[in-house]
């Protein structure tokens, strides 16, 4: 047969019947299309090629050239295969014959940006220099724009200015992509006049979604001899649906690390075991996952958090208020499902009132309701107060601030009298201001991956939300927590004796309400934190009383008598 024939006829090791010249861009197109999810971006990579090529055509054809810049914007969040893009949308132009090699040439901020005046402009250029032919791909391009977080100059500018003259000197010669999160890189452009003019087109990678987190670990099992068994994809499914997505997801990233974590715990797993077949040695089960597959069922539609709500002691006005909005969220899902037209809802909240009435309990709880309405990834609860958000000097108070709301994405950032942050009567050097600031940039900036809630005494929290002209607009739902009556108290302390082992006589809770009943209700009254104390120094004049007698009934260990209550004195038990 002449295939054959042919195929003989080259003899081992010639090239040249393997390799007909017109297969290779499509060749490449093909890479970019085996490349997991992507969509947007390889429906924008395909008709940047198709303009090339048009413009290629015009350009042999003696015709006028075609008003496009190949310069482009990636933006999106890491870990979204903007480097591997990049990389192949170089050799494609090479092939079309845009560009004389197509090689990528990756650089960040320490790259072009040097130390000493003048020499960022040598260090740029540089690179510049390597990078003609192919494609200079400046990942996280936002950094030089965005000042070194120091006292000292900062040359990011110069890096930019250089770049912008570079590219206007060779602008046939190179294609430069900026890359990095889609706010930043906006910030980025409009750092310098030349810039947007430049990068006037922007493709864009979102976040993987969970289907494709998946595919990835699969891919990355199979290509290291390894397959998933019956259920694993389920568990890697539930996995990826339950992590964070905040702005420090790895996506492609964390897809790898979740693929080495299994490898890790199919060791573990293996090492345990007397015999190890070699399917056993290739097989990764669900439970190398590491997840939990059974979640307790009912957590699956809030009813147990807001059981939890529901059973703790006092705050109608509180649980009430929180049952409304769990409600109003329910509602406006409904309504979205249906197709039909729903409210903005701000998640954020103040908790006013006093202390010790469980304001931190119920931001624990709402947490946790949000997470499994769909409104929160994860749901956790990141406590903090003043200390943990003002710094000591000029830029300190910013990174504390956004270290904390890092630590809270996904979850629920609790700002503990949060009007501390702007005192009545602050001097010039008080950084509390710059906290509020901060926290308000962040908010806006990341408003659907973290809610905060700021908690304090009614009047403080009136005057902090009229600190800053966005806050009381961010903030414009108040939940009420009151102080607690004397039954409250009494029941707390029950609750409290009971979970400890001890039993309260009925004359002890009459002593008790009696004894709740005399304390002023002022800003110095802590509420549960009185109760329980109240309830340790009951415990400790017990056991001094035990102590004088001989007790022969065990029932008596456990008894608090009304002689075990403390008078009272400012507020607090003695």
């Amino acid at each position: 047969a002449p295939a054959p024939a042919g195929s003989a006829a080259a003899g081992p090791g010639t090239e040249p019947a393997r390799q007909p010249a017109p297969a290779a861009p499509p060749g490449r197109l093909e890479v970019l299309e085996a490349l997991v999810g992507l969509a947007g971006v390889k429906e924008q990579v395909a008709t940047l090629v198709n303009l090339n090529k048009l413009a290629r055509r015009r350009e042999l054809a003696g015709m006028p050239a075609l008003p496009m810049s190949r310069h482009l914007v990636f933006a999106g969040p890491p870990g979204t295969g903007k480097t591997t893009v990049a990389r192949l949308y170089g050799a494609i132009l090479a092939e079309l014959g845009v560009l004389r090699s197509g090689h990528l040439t990756e650089v960040a901020r320490a790259d072009l940006v040097a130390s000493i005046i003048g020499g960022t402009a040598i260090k740029t250029t540089e690179v510049f220099q390597q990078a003609l032919g192919g494609v200079l791909f400046i990942d996280e391009a936002y950094t030089l724009s965005a000042g070194a977080g120091g006292s000292g100059p900062d040359f990011g500018r110069e890096a930019i200015d250089t770049l912008v003259k570079l590219m206007e000197d060779h602008r046939e010669d190179v294609v430069v992509i900026v890359a990095g999160y889609s706010a930043e890189i906006t910030d980025f452009l409009a750092s310098n006049p030349g810039l947007a003019s430049r990068f006037s087109r922007t493709v864009e990678f979102a976040n993987y979604e969970v289907d494709e987190l998946v595919t990835i670990v699969e891919r990355a099992a199979t290509g290291h001899g390894y397959e998933l068994a019956e259920g694993t994809g389920e568990a890697l499914t539930l996995l990826f649906e339950r992590m964070p997505r905040g702005e420090d997801f790895g996506n492609g990233r964390a897809a790898r690390k979740v693929f080495e974590e299994m490898v890790d715990r199919q060791a573990t797993r293996l090492a345990e075991q007397a015999e190890i077949s070699d399917q056993d040695l290739a097989l990764l089960l669900p439970a190398d996952v590491g997840v939990d597959l059974e979640p307790p069922a009912k957590e699956a539609d809030g009813t147990e958090p807001l059981a939890e709500l529901q059973a703790l002691v006092g705050l109608p006005a509180a649980k009430a208020q929180v049952e409304d909005l769990v409600n109003l969220i329910r509602q406006v899902h409904r309504r979205q499902e249906a197709g039909l037209p729903t409210a903005t809802i701000s998640h954020h909240l103040v908790f006013a009132g006093p202390p010790g009435t469980g304001k931190t309990t119920v931001a624990r709880l709402y947490g946790r309701l949000l997470a499994e309405l769909g409104v929160l990834p994860g749901g956790q609860l990141v406590e903090t107060a003043r200390a943990d958000l003002v710094g000591r000097y000029v830029g300190h108070t910013a990174q504390l601030t956004k270290e904390a709301f890092d630590r809270a994405r996904g979850g629920v950032l609790f700002v503990d009298e949060a009007y501390t942050l702007t005192p009545r009567h602050g001097g010039g050097g008080d950084f509390g201001q710059e906290a509020v600031d901060t926290l308000m940039k962040l908010m806006e900036d990341h408003r659907d991956e973290v809610v905060v809630i700021v908690a304090g005494y009614e009047d403080e929290m009136r005057h902090f939300l009229s600190s800053n002209p966005g806050l009381a607009s961010r903030f414009s739902r108040q939940i009420d927590f009151g102080h607690y009556t004397d039954g409250e108290l009494v029941t707390i302390v029950r609750n409290h004796a009971v979970s400890a082992g001890y039993e309260c006589a009925p004359q002890t809770l009459a002593a008790l309400e009696h004894l709740f009943a005399g304390v002023p209700r002022d800003r110095t009254f802590g509420n549960g934190r009185f109760a329980r104390q109240t309830l340790e120094g009951m415990i400790t004049r017990q056991a001094g009383r035990l102590s004088r007698l001989e007790v022969a009934d065990l029932s008596e260990l456990s008894l608090l008598l009304p002689e075990d209550i403390a008078a009272e004195r400012s507020g607090s038990p003695v």
